[in-house]
């Protein structure tokens, strides 16, 4: 009977581990969609976040997500979505409105008007005199989110910013407020996705060989404030990683608004060294995905000339590295380079304000991926990431 007793007591309490086990282990495949157009969302971040432990996932090219962790409440977030929250248990699809207006498709053809050409090289030929011959003194908010699967990082930052040269070569910021919201205050001021925002700007991009490089369509239902403006749709000649929108003013022939997406291979080939990838595939570094989103809507100064007023920019960023440097990693992460799912918005507008002590004025450098750097660049790159910052940790964030 004894024996009987604890065969009895032994299979519960198996019973219980596989069960204990199963709960603890349970995954739930969604599928996170546009609420209107019902495509599928990529890199959307489903996060979670409990007694200060934070988890999250990230969906596929298809919208699929994962999610191997339990909690009473997952948040959906993405940057061109309405955030939602959502109670388990999660269904099947989960829908995003969208925050912004989503142009239509349009399929670009191989047959395109013969005037777009004429119209976009005269652009790229006027393009400094009407975007990078003004350098002035700007008000600048600038907000980033950083997730990875066991991390998230936020950076409000606000202040002044200007051109140090009446080419657009080299930004300049002096910030007025930092506040970090973060796992622990040892986190550093990430200005990364500022400075892509900045140096990877579209209208820096356009040039003949991008002209040369793509097809081009025009929306003909498109509507804009007057009968000058055009919506052109762009995609990659030979590859279909680059892809994307303009408005054009044909009179002016300048671009009042763009976004681009481009792949892994186009972002390869345009934001990194040959030579220097090269290096860093021989010590174990290997880039696996690689997608990047900018939007750019630009204003007009009283002068006539043009300046980015309003940036979106999303990027996901996956690698592997066999290295062991430790110290690296460190600095890596804390410095904004260490998430894969990345987004940012840039504001920009007009200012009168000037700091009275010109040393205030801290360089912005040129963004970089993969790079080796002099001990006075990777000063600069320090002293841009110690700004004082308020903190704000996982518990006192409220969803």
């Amino acid at each position: 009977m004894k024996a009987t007793a604890r065969r009895i007591l032994l299979c519960g309490a198996m019973l219980l581990l596989v069960v204990g086990g199963s709960m603890a282990q349970t995954v739930k495949e969604v599928v996170v969609a546009d609420a209107d157009t019902r495509m599928p969302v990529a890199h959307a971040s489903l996060y979670a976040k409990d007694d200060s432990r934070f988890r999250s996932c990230i969906s596929n090219e298809q919208g699929r997500a994962r999610i191997t962790f339990s909690s009473q409440r997952i948040t959906v977030s993405h940057l061109n979505y309405e955030k939602r929250t959502l109670r388990m248990p999660l269904p099947d699809t989960i829908l995003l409105k969208p925050r912004y207006l989503q142009k239509a498709e349009v399929v670009v053809t191989n047959k395109e008007p013969e005037w777009i050409r004429r119209c976009l090289k005269q652009v790229v030929k006027q393009k400094e005199q009407h975007y990078f011959s003004h350098s002035a003194v700007m008000q600048f908010d600038y907000f980033t989110q950083n997730m990875g699967t066991n991390n998230i990082y936020r950076c409000l930052m606000k202040g002044l910013m200007r051109t140090k040269s009446d080419r657009h070569k080299q930004w300049a910021l002096v910030a007025d407020s930092v506040d970090i919201c973060a796992s622990d205050s040892t986190r550093l001021t990430d200005t990364a996705n500022l400075r892509r925002m900045l140096y990877e700007d579209f209208m820096l991009d356009l040039d003949k060989d991008f002209i040369s490089d793509h097809r081009f369509s025009h929306h003909p239902d498109y509507k804009g404030r007057n009968s000058n403006e055009v919506e052109l749709h762009f995609r990659l000649k030979h590859g279909t990683d680059d892809r994307g929108w303009m408005i054009v003013d044909t009179v002016r022939c300048v671009v009042l608004s763009a976004e681009r997406n481009t792949g892994t291979k186009t972002n390869r080939q345009e934001r990194i060294d040959g030579i220097m990838y090269a290096m860093a595939r021989v010590f174990g570094y290997h880039i696996d995905t690689w997608t990047r989103q900018y939007h750019v809507d630009y204003a007009e100064r009283p002068d006539g000339t043009l300046y980015p007023a309003e940036v979106r920019y999303k990027m996901y960023y996956a690698g592997h590295d066999g290295s062991n440097d430790k110290q690296q990693k460190e600095f890596h992460e804390q410095t904004g380079g260490g998430f894969p799912n990345m987004e940012a918005t840039l504001a920009l507008r007009p200012s009168d304000e000037e700091p009275d002590d010109y040393d205030q004025w801290l360089t912005l450098p040129p963004s970089w991926y993969i790079a080796f750097h002099s001990e006075a660049e990777r000063q600069q790159e320090i002293n841009l990431s110690n700004l004082p910052a308020t903190f704000k940790l996982f518990e006192a964030v409220n969803e």
